[in-house]
């Protein structure tokens, strides 16, 4: 099982990561909610809780089973057991995935259960306020340069081969372009002979991402499908695409009235990622929908330019 110190930011006494671990040696651990976008470390952190606690760890997945009759029979029999170690931990993945009348269900049983409920989260807001109020939040950023550069020394050293190692110029790109996400870059160090190998991959990963951006710009809608349909691999979380193109569509050049419409609709698929019931394809066919449809106050204004006599304009 993972310990802290296995764990990237363990040694950074701003990061959440050390804050748990704080919390465990003082012997003052509450129940926790774990906030943050994919491959920062949430998911470990608690199981380095669970190993420094010598707990009975029991995992669940919220985007498996969302529903209340799950949190009634599974979580509410896991909570309201004893184990054969002193602390049980009921780890809930993806919480932000349950219906509200299954985050209610929750609520209620981590208040009259024995065991510590640690919950982690993509997007805040989709944890109801009840829920949130009865845990201690911790939130969790993309890894940094720094962290990054920690993780790949640690891990992929071997992929330093000749001259050619890791420096601030790489490192950089590869953050970025996997939006600081240590498990995704761990998962494509994996498959690469080297480190130049690597730089490439997050060469073109950012390249893809571009593509989607200027479609947006430009209005240019059947191209934005596609693109998005190419990004879409297995394994590939809508929620991270979503991050990385919103980066990439920050930097353009926009019109006001359309950034705004596009900004819109982008944080409802952000909050919408967990709750879609279809696959990828389907919420990239929204999402793109969704952008086409005409701005309200973009509209009225080129309206009110038609009507305007020729000599005001």
């Amino acid at each position: 099982m993972l310990t802290f110190e296995d764990l990237i930011g363990s040694d950074d006494s701003t990061h959440p990561i050390s804050k748990a671990k704080v919390m465990c040696e003082e012997g003052n651990i509450p129940d926790l909610l774990l906030v943050g976008p994919p491959g920062t470390g949430k998911t470990s952190t608690a199981l380095a809780i669970g190993h420094l606690l010598d707990a009975d760890v029991h995992e669940f997945n919220a985007s498996d089973e969302r529903g209340i009759d799950f949190i009634r029979t599974r979580v509410k029999q896991v909570a309201t057991q004893r184990g054969y170690s002193e602390t049980t931990i009921i780890l809930l993945d993806e919480a932000d995935g349950l219906t509200r009348p299954a985050q209610d269900a929750l609520r209620r049983t981590i208040e009259k259960g024995h065991a510590l409920f640690i919950l982690t989260a993509n997007e805040e807001a989709n944890i109801i306020p009840a829920l949130r109020s009865r845990c201690h939040t911790l939130h969790f950023e993309p890894y940094g340069t720094t962290h990054v550069h920690a993780f790949l020394q640690k891990n992929f050293k071997h992929l330093c081969k000749s001259a050619y190692g890791w420096n601030g110029y790489n490192i950089g790109k590869i953050g970025v372009a996997f939006n600081g996400d240590l498990r995704s870059i761990g998962i494509a160090a994996q498959t690469v002979q080297d480190a130049r190998e690597l730089e490439n991959m997050a060469t073109i990963k950012a390249e893809m991402l571009s593509a989607p951006a200027l479609s947006i710009a430009g209005g240019d809608w059947a191209s934005l499908r596609a693109e998005l349909y190419v990004l879409n691999q297995p394994g590939r979380n809508m929620l991270t695409i979503l991050n990385m193109l919103h980066d990439r569509v920050r930097d353009l050049d926009m019109e006001p009235e359309r950034f705004h419409h596009y900004s819109q609709v982008w944080g409802d698929a952000v909050l919408s990622t967990h709750q879609w019931p279809l696959d990828n394809r389907g919420f990239i066919d929204w999402f793109v929908g969704s952008l086409s449809l005409p701005n309200g106050r973009e509209e009225k204004r080129k309206e009110n330019e038609n009507e305007q006599p020729e000599e005001e304009r």
